[in-house]
C-alpha cells in the first residue's frame, strides 16, 4: 500500500515537475535584462523600447524605430514608470500604463535580421493585431562597400507629383462619431524655430499636417520672429498603436525659403524636396513619433522634436493643445504646383521695392558664399531697408549728379577695414547697395572726411532670380 502512495506521489511530482515548475515565457522576459523593442514590419515606424526595471516596474518609451535611443516616455497616472502584471496564463504581460494599458500575449517565438540588427523575441498579440517583441542580439558588420545615403535627385517639377504615395491605401477609416476627425491648429517649437501649425484629420483614416517654421529665437523672447524659413506639408495615415492614436506620415513636402535679408511680405522659395515612406523606397521620413490624445475633453498632440508652447486654456502643459479651426489646408499636389507658379511669376517681376531688392542680393549671395561680387556681407547683423534714394545722391568723377537709384538697402560688412567700402551713418558703418536699370550699385565715399558720395556699378553681378530646385528623396 505504501509503495503504491509512494509510486503515486513520484508520478505527481512528474507532472508536476513537467508542467508546473517550468519557467513560464512572461517569467522569462521580466527577468531579462535586456531592451526589447515591440515593433511591426522592420520596425522603422511606430516602435516601443521596454527595459525591465525592479519592483514589478518597466520603463517604456514611444522611440522612432529599432535601437532608438530618444523618445517619449509612456508613465502612469502619476506620471512615474509603470506597473507590469503577468497573468496566470504565462503569455499574457500588461503594463499599467496612463490612459489606456498596454497588454501583450505571446504567440510563438520569432528571430529575423532587421537591416542588419539580428533581432529575437517573440511574435505577440496587442489590441487584436500581431506585433513582434525581440531584442537585438547582434549587429552584422558593415561591408565594403556601404556609403552614405545617397543625395536627393533632381527632378522637373511637373514629375514630382508622381511620386505622391497615396495615403488612402491600406488606411483604417475611423468611426463617424470619431471625436478627433476635424481641423486644429497648434503653436509649438522646432529646433528654436517658434512654428504654426494646422493638422486635418480626416474620416478615411488619413491625415494632412502644415507647419509655417518661423527663424531660430532664444525661448525667452516675447515677440515671434517673422522671417519664415520654411513650409512643410505632411500626409499619412491615423494609426491605432498600441492602444494609442499616432500619425504616420507617408509623404513629407519641404519648401525652403531664402531668408537673409528676407522680404517676409513677398517670400523667395528656394528648393521644394518630397520625401515618401512606401515599399519601393523604404522610411526616407526621418521625423520622431507624432501621437494624438484626449486629456480632459481637449486634444493634445505629443512628439519629442516639438517644444510645448502653453496656451491660454490649457490644462495638459506636457503636450501641444489643438484648437478647432475653420482654415483649410492646401493639398500636397496643389503646394507644388502653386509653389511653381508663384515662382515664376516672382521671376518676371522681383524687384518693385526696397525690400525685394534686399532680398534678391541676400539670396545671390547665399549661392555666392555669402559675396555680393568680391565683397562679404554679413546679414546675420544688421541690415535695412528704410532708405530714400533722394538722400544719397551720388557724385561720378567729373562733378555731375548721378541718377538717383531706384531701389536701395543697406548691410553690414561681414570684416570692416579702414580702406573699405563701407560707409558712416549715424547707425554705424554699412555697405550700401542701389539698383537702376536692373544693375546693382555699391556707395562709395572717395574721401572718408568728406559727404560727398558716389555709386559704383557692382562688376560680374547679375540681378537673376536664383533657380527654384526640385528634388526627391
Amino acid at each position: 500500500m505504501i509503495k503504491k502512495i509512494l509510486m503515486v506521489l513520484g508520478i505527481l511530482c512528474l507532472f508536476l515537475t513537467a508542467s508546473g515548475c517550468k519557467a513560464k515565457e512572461t517569467e522569462k522576459l521580466v527577468s531579462s535584462n535586456k531592451t526589447w523593442y515591440l515593433y511591426q514590419d522592420q520596425g522603422e515606424n511606430d516602435t516601443v523600447s521596454i527595459k525591465f526595471l525592479k519592483n514589478q516596474r518597466a520603463e517604456v518609451k514611444d522611440v522612432s524605430n529599432i535601437n532608438g535611443k530618444v523618445g517619449i516616455n509612456r508613465f502612469n497616472s502619476q506620471f512615474n514608470n509603470p506597473q507590469y502584471v503577468l497573468n496566470r496564463d504565462g503569455r499574457t504581460i500588461t503594463f499599467k500604463t496612463a490612459k489606456k494599458y498596454l497588454t501583450l500575449k505571446i504567440l510563438k517565438t520569432y528571430h529575423e535580421n532587421v537591416y542588419g540588427k539580428h533581432m529575437k523575441g517573440y511574435s505577440v498579440e496587442s489590441g487584436g493585431e500581431t506585433y513582434k517583441l525581440a531584442y537585438i542580439t547582434k549587429f552584422d558588420k558593415p561591408t565594403t562597400n556601404v556609403t552614405e545615403q545617397a543625395k536627393s535627385q533632381t527632378i522637373a517639377a511637373n514629375q514630382l507629383p508622381d511620386h505622391i504615395v497615396d495615403v488612402t491605401t491600406n488606411a483604417k477609416p475611423l468611426t463617424s462619431n470619431n471625436s478627433m476627425i476635424g481641423n486644429y491648429n497648434f503653436s509649438t517649437i522646432i529646433d528654436y524655430r517658434r512654428t504654426d501649425g494646422n493638422l486635418t484629420i480626416n474620416q478615411n483614416g488619413t491625415y494632412q499636417m502644415t507647419l509655417t517654421e518661423h527663424s531660430a529665437q532664444r525661448l525667452a523672447e516675447e515677440t515671434d520672429s517673422k522671417v519664415v524659413m520654411k513650409t512643410v506639408v505632411e500626409s499619412g495615415q491615423v494609426q491605432n498603436l498600441y492602444g494609442k492614436v499616432y500619425l504616420t506620415a507617408k509623404n513629407l513636402l519641404t519648401i525652403d525659403y531664402y531668408y537673409h535679408g528676407q522680404n517676409t511680405d513677398k517670400l523667395l522659395p528656394q528648393s521644394v524636396n518630397l520625401k515618401v515612406y512606401s515599399k519601393s523606397t523604404g522610411n526616407q521620413i526621418n521625423r520622431s513619433k507624432i501621437r494624438i490624445e484626449e486629456d480632459n475633453k481637449q486634444l493634445y498632440l505629443y512628439s519629442s522634436d516639438y517644444t510645448v508652447r502653453v496656451q491660454d486654456g490649457q490644462t495638459n502643459k506636457n503636450a501641444n493643445l489643438l484648437t478647432e479651426s475653420n482654415t483649410e489646408q492646401t493639398s500636397l499636389r496643389d503646394a507644388i504646383s502653386q509653389t511653381k507658379s508663384y515662382y515664376e511669376n516672382y521671376k518676371e517681376n522681383p524687384l518693385t521695392s526696397n525690400a525685394d531688392l534686399m532680398q534678391l542680393v541676400g539670396a545671390i549671395s547665399d549661392n555666392n558664399d555669402k559675396k555680393v561680387g568680391k565683397i562679404k556681407v554679413n546679414f546675420g547683423a544688421k541690415y535695412g531697408t528704410n532708405l530714400q534714394p533722394s538722400d544719397y545722391q551720388g557724385i561720378s568723377v567729373n562733378g555731375s549728379k548721378q541718377p538717383l537709384m531706384q531701389y536701395m538697402f543697406l548691410v553690414s560688412p561681414a570684416a570692416y577695414s579702414q580702406n573699405g567700402p563701407a560707409v558712416t551713418t549715424t547707425k554705424g558703418k554699412f555697405l550700401i547697395y542701389g539698383s537702376l536699370d536692373n544693375k546693382l550699385f555699391l556707395l562709395k565715399q572717395p574721401d572718408k572726411d568728406s559727404t560727398t558720395v558716389t555709386w559704383t556699378l557692382v562688376k560680374d553681378f547679375s540681378l537673376t532670380v536664383p533657380k527654384l530646385k526640385f528634388s526627391l528623396d
